[in-house]
């Protein structure tokens, strides 16, 4: 069955140029709905980005005030990692989009011959999953790299240079990176 509406069909027949004009027309509101959505969303990220600076700094400036008080490293590293788990954030929502709108051409393709349906289909569930490991090898490079920067300033904050606790660090920062090498070479493999 036809996902065009039965009222449509009826009123215009099954495979008439006036049905593919009124799926089109169908598929061209879905994409402005999604590409605003997606602009909103990513809007409210910038803002709670912002607000997050705006309250680093505020922190910062009492910390200051404080006679004899601790400089808190900690909250540059709050503060980037707020900004990378934004870019990350806007990065999957330009992900969805980016299909959405792959998979509206898919729809509107659907009127040719089965076989360029299928071959379109499969070419775009392998987009979508180049994508989508695309997407997961950001994050997990994300996650490295705040992972190294908490344990660089928890040995910094807490002066663990040459000290035992200094070696585990270590070891826990190469064992995050292992795993993270590990993942992204499972979904290299998985993509080849």
């Amino acid at each position: 069955m036809s996902p065009t509406p039965r009222i449509i069909r009826e009123a215009v027949g099954e495979n008439t140029a006036d049905t593919v004009e009124i799926q089109d027309n169908y598929a061209a509101i879905f994409l402005r709905g999604v590409e605003r959505i997606a602009e909103f969303q990513k809007h409210a990220i910038d803002f709670a980005v912002q607000q997050n600076t705006e309250l680093v700094d505020i922190w910062k400036k009492a910390t200051e005030k404080v006679p004899g008080g601790p400089r808190l490293p900690m909250l540059d590293l709050a503060s980037g990692a707020v900004s990378r788990y934004a870019d990350t954030q806007k990065a999957a929502i330009d992900f969805v989009v980016e299909q959405s709108h792959v998979w509206t051409d898919a729809f509107k393709d659907r009127a040719s011959t089965l076989k360029k349906s299928n071959d379109s289909t499969v070419n775009v569930a392998k987009q979508t999953m180049e994508r989508s490991f695309a997407v997961h090898k950001k994050a997990l490079e994300h996650t490295a790299a705040q992972t190294k920067a908490m344990v660089d300033a928890a040995k910094h904050q807490f002066g663990f240079t040459g000290t035992q606790a200094d070696a585990m660090t270590d070891t826990f920062q190469k064992g995050v990176d292992t795993i993270v090498e590990a993942q992204k070479e499972l979904l290299d493999l998985v993509t080849h």
